[in-house]
């Protein structure tokens, strides 16, 4: 049995490959290009495995919110596997997978990322002992929205600009933990755990949660 986990909603995107009761990582490096890196790792991980593509069983994927470009390469190319080789779908928010990843069970985070234009993302999630609950769903909100929603305690997950984004207090900064990313390793057992309780996902159903329409941006020269 072969299960393959993408997460590209971050700019250091993973993926993760199981392969019977073997599982191995691959972290890409931050700002590269996710389209061209992601099959000659999942390539390299499958062969350390001694797996063959065509052997995939399951292909769970990161829904974001996140990156727009990394997300459709992600979700395209778990697209893709499904096709090529019959597996299963599952997509997982990315906000879910890091709070599995993060959280103890019982404890409380916040997701806080930077979405420009003077908005902000914002998510609330709790983890249980096998999942996590959404407290708040991912929605996009302005910073004067932010101060009756945001708690009082618990971590706050963020990107590296959005303190000054949310102006956000000092006693919010100091909860403020922005060196974490949504990890395919968590991916894939919480995508396991979502496919054996809630079942596969046809391929029309896979979308990304972008929240607001894509604006495109002209660069000065």
């Amino acid at each position: 049995m072969t299960r393959v986990a993408l997460e590209t909603s971050a700019r250091a995107a993973s993926l993760a490959v199981r392969h019977g009761s073997r599982t191995r990582v691959a972290r890409l490096e931050s700002g590269r290009a996710h389209a061209s890196d992601l099959f000659p790792a999942l390539e390299r991980l499958l062969a350390e495995l001694g797996a063959a593509p065509r052997g995939i069983e399951a292909v769970f994927v990161g829904t974001g919110p996140g990156s727009y470009t990394g997300l459709r390469v992600g979700i395209a190319t778990a697209l893709g596997l499904a096709r090529g080789s019959g597996a299963v779908l599952r997509g997982v928010p990315s906000g879910e997978t890091l709070a599995l990843g993060e959280l103890e069970p019982g404890a409380q985070g916040t997701l806080l990322l930077d979405a420009r234009s003077g908005e902000l993302y914002f998510a609330r999630y709790r983890r249980v002992a096998e999942d996590v609950e959404v407290l708040t769903p991912p929605c996009v909100l302005r910073p004067v929205e932010l101060a009756g929603r945001l708690p009082a305690d618990g971590p706050i997950f963020g990107d590296a600009s959005v303190a000054e984004a949310a102006g956000l207090d000092a006693a919010a900064r100091a909860r403020l933990v922005v060196d974490r990313v949504p990890d395919a390793a968590q991916l894939l057992v919480l995508g396991e755990r979502r496919l054996e309780r809630l079942g596969p996902q046809a391929p029309e159903e896979l979308e990304p949660l972008y929240l607001r329409p894509f604006a495109a941006q002209t660069r000065r020269r």
